[in-house]
């Protein structure tokens, strides 16, 4: 389910700017469960 939230969240943007969401979210979480709460609160 964590990955169909991010799917949804990626899907309008372009393979650039997706790329870039995801690199600046991985920055600010220490782990992975930590980067998947981060998606399913700010959609």
């Amino acid at each position: 389910q964590k990955m169909w939230i991010l799917r949804k969240i990626l899907h309008p943007m372009d393979t650039v700017e997706a790329a870039e969401f995801l690199i600046d979210r991985l920055k600010l979480t220490k782990t992975n469960d930590e980067f998947f709460s981060s998606m399913s609160q700010k959609k």
